[in-house]
């Protein structure tokens, strides 16, 4: 008997290895172990799949992604516009009649209490008691006076013309059917890739080639400017604009184009030359994923029809930052989702500023991406329990907001951030137009304190998206659950694998070393962190807001100058300088002065 239950136990052992390998043998087509352990931050989950130390792909790349070339990778043919049409309602990926419903509001619809009037001062003044505009200060010692309003930030077209204000209307009244409209997400027909005359395809943005050497060899051929036939050899330009000038050139030119040499073997060199900044056999590999841990740089290939962008956003004040997310961002998003609420993080009233400066024209340059979504309610509970409050912002954002967009394909890509986070163009770009990696994905942010000139040791790392079918089916188009890690805990997880084919291994776009966004937390004027003390909620203690002293604009002034905490701690700061690396947006680098008091400590002589 004895023999016969340790025979049982040790064929059940057997069964269990066998079903265990089964398993982790496609894996092997995604993660290996070695570049698991070159990785800045393994997977821990992924880390436990090492039959790729034993086997090697068949066809994989045995260079590095930088030297691969493009008769390497599988073929692509020329971009052209998607012949895919949205499916049906009740079909996933079309008109997405499957998302979550939405959530029921604990308290019906209603119009928000009037805010309190001052005499003298207009209803339009009253909504900007939060100034976010620059100020130039002399000395954190100085007696607390108000900070000049901004100019071109708050106000409406009306005022940025000289003309006299137009009476102000409460933004409810005309609200209308804001909240409610529906999206149609469109086909992206920009061609961001190109195909050389040698039949390379390359990135438009990462790609640029050698000028005509046989021009540059002339004497006395160089033009004034250099950006002529006769430029010199080697000097690179971009592709976009050489083939410009060839294009130019060719009606004055009645020989026909040389042919290129052959490399030995008869085959014609195909490579695309990159531009700094820029990876792969395509050029469209930016140096924060080429430095970042997803396991699958081997598998990278341009897609025929780029993928939709979808970015989520809580906003409450953050109006200078939010700006900077749309003229950041609109390249490479398709839909801004921005949820606003007529309730504080609290659970007090407050007016609704964004929707007022998306109906007095402020963000017409970028209207046609923004779906408004209205959060009118405060969630049961969620005064007493700060987190409740917290998390109830992103699952109403989420479910609400994906609930209104048709036309989206389960393959597309969904980004959540807060106001205060902005991902880089040049990730959200990849992610848009390559097959390939995994998900779900961070981002490698690099982190700042009041302002980017105080900048904080390391990165942020958040996760931050996924696909739209992975939104769904494993995370039940719940953003707070996408923040967190423990997707595989999700009962959907093991069925989308399954039903996908994909293996869901987590990583991060950027590394602690090569910044994929920016995180500027509490990057306020002192009128805006003492705004924000006041309407935080109530559950990360100690809540500074309660402190009477803390909300002294002059201590707030001296925290900004000298990079101190509420508790009264100093960190140690790295030193910074404007014109390094992704030390900010490029759009706020390019409004200096627009953007100093964030750029450039205002309280430091």
């Amino acid at each position: 008997m004895k023999m016969r239950r340790h025979r049982v136990f040790l064929l059940c052992t057997v069964g269990l290895c066998v079903i265990s390998f089964l398993h982790y043998y496609k894996a092997l087509h995604y993660v290996s172990l070695l570049r698991e352990l070159s990785a800045p931050y393994p997977n821990i989950k992924s880390f436990i799949m090492v039959t790729g130390f034993f086997w090697r792909e068949r066809g994989s790349a045995s260079t590095p992604l930088s030297s691969a070339s493009p008769e390497q990778a599988p073929p692509l043919p020329v971009l052209r516009p998607s012949d895919h049409k949205p499916r049906g309602p009740g079909v996933r990926g079309g008109g997405m009649a499957e998302w979550g419903v939405e959530p029921v509001p604990p308290h019906p619809w209603g119009r928000p209490e009037e805010p309190k009037r001052v005499v003298g001062v207009s209803t339009e003044q009253q909504s900007e008691d939060v100034h976010f505009g620059s100020w130039n200060p002399s000395h954190s010692a100085q007696p607390a006076r108000p900070e000049p309003p901004a100019e071109s930030f708050l106000v409406g077209t009306r005022a940025k013309a000289g003309l006299p204000k137009a009476p102000s209307v409460d933004p409810l009244e005309t609200l209308g059917d804001l909240h409610i409209r529906t999206h149609q997400l469109r086909e992206d027909k920009t061609q961001y890739f190109v195909r050389t005359k040698a039949g390379a395809l390359c990135f438009r943005q990462g790609t640029e080639v050698a000028a005509p050497r046989e021009d540059a060899g002339k004497q006395g051929a160089l033009p004034a400017t250099g950006t002529g036939t006769g430029a010199r050899a080697g000097q690179r330009k971009p592709l976009e604009t050489q083939q410009q000038q060839q294009q130019q050139q060719q009606p004055s030119t009645s020989s026909p184009p040389k042919v290129r040499p052959r490399a030995r073997g008869g085959k014609r060199l195909v490579k695309c030359v990159c531009r700094s900044g820029w990876h792969g056999p395509y050029c469209g590999v930016p140096t924060m994923v080429y430095h970042s841990n997803l396991p699958t740089k081997e598998r990278l290939t341009p897609r025929e029809t780029p993928r939709r962008v979808i970015n989520a956003i809580n906003v409450n004040h953050e109006f200078d930052l939010l700006h900077v997310r749309f003229h950041e961002l609109a390249q490479a998003v398709d839909l801004f989702l921005v949820c606003e609420s007529n309730f504080t993080a609290y659970g007090e009233r407050r007016p609704l500023r964004f929707l007022r400066l998306l109906l007095n024209g402020t963000y017409d340059y970028v209207r046609h991406k923004i779906l408004y979504v209205f959060l009118d309610h405060f969630p049961d509970g969620g005064r007493q329990d700060g987190w409740i409050a917290d998390d109830y912002l992103r699952t109403y954002l989420t479910r609400d907001g994906m609930s209104r967009v048709t036309g989206l394909r389960p393959d597309d890509v969904f980004v959540i951030n807060d106001a205060d986070e902005i991902p880089a163009r040049e990730g959200l770009l990849f992610l848009k137009l390559f097959d390939g990696w995994t998900e779900p994905f961070a981002i490698h942010m690099r982190k700042s304190l009041y302002g980017f000139f105080w900048k904080q040791l390391g990165s942020l790392e958040v996760v931050s998206g996924c696909t739209t079918g992975m939104l769904q089916d494993v995370y039940d188009s719940d953003g707070i659950r996408l923040r967190r890690r423990e997707y595989y805990t999700m009962p959907g997880f093991r069925k989308y694998e399954n039903d996908t084919g994909h293996i869901l291994v987590q990583w991060a776009v950027g590394s602690p070393f090569h910044f994929a966004g920016w995180h500027c937390s509490w990057c306020f004027t002192p009128q805006g962190i003492h705004f924000k003390l006041i309407s935080a909620q109530n559950g990360d203690f100690p809540r500074w807001g309660d402190y009477e002293d803390k909300r002294d604009l002059n201590y707030i002034r001296d925290l900004i100058r000298t990079g101190g905490w509420f508790d009264g701690s100093v960190q140690e700061y790295p030193l910074t300088d404007s014109k390094e690396h992704m030390y900010a947006p490029k759009y706020m680098l390019d409004h200096y002065e627009r953007y100093r008091y964030l750029l450039e400590n205002p309280y430091i002589k």
